[in-house]
């Protein structure tokens, strides 16, 4: 009776300790991308624990809007925004228009660095935090 008394409470320790390891503890981050205030057409975003104690989490971005799930502390804010351009190849053998689709960086390389300047802190399930990025520097 004692062992399975204390495999019982092993069990129900180890299933507290998970419990705290999960995506419980996440909150839920949406908001909009902008560049010069024009919405991303594609992309991520990274939400970097400025401590390093919790695990990276990001989202796509889908024309100009994402939505992560993210556990909670001071984040450094990493964005890539792309734009999709459409256009055709030519392929001289079969006399025949493909068309192509070229991914082309929106947002400046140092918003998606390992020392990219934005920064949240998130708190609470439902944080809006929206990102307006300049396309040049002032």
């Amino acid at each position: 009776m004692p062992r399975t008394f204390f495999i019982m409470i092993l069990l129900l320790l180890s299933a507290l300790f998970l419990s705290g390891c999960n995506k419980n503890n996440f909150v839920k981050v949406t908001g909009k991308v902008t560049v010069d205030g024009v919405p991303v057409q594609t992309g991520s975003v990274a939400f970097v624990p400025v401590d390093g104690q919790t695990p990276v989490e990001g989202a796509e971005i889908k024309d100009g809007v994402y939505e992560a799930k993210v556990p909670p502390g001071e984040k450094i804010v990493r964005i890539r925004g792309m734009k999709l351009e459409t256009g055709e190849v030519y392929d001289a053998v079969s006399k025949t228009k493909y068309p192509t689709e070229n991914a082309i960086r929106v947002t400046p390389e140092k918003y998606e660095a390992e020392k990219s300047p934005l920064k949240v802190t998130i708190t609470r399930n439902g944080e809006l935090h929206d990102f307006d990025i300049p396309s040049k520097e002032k």
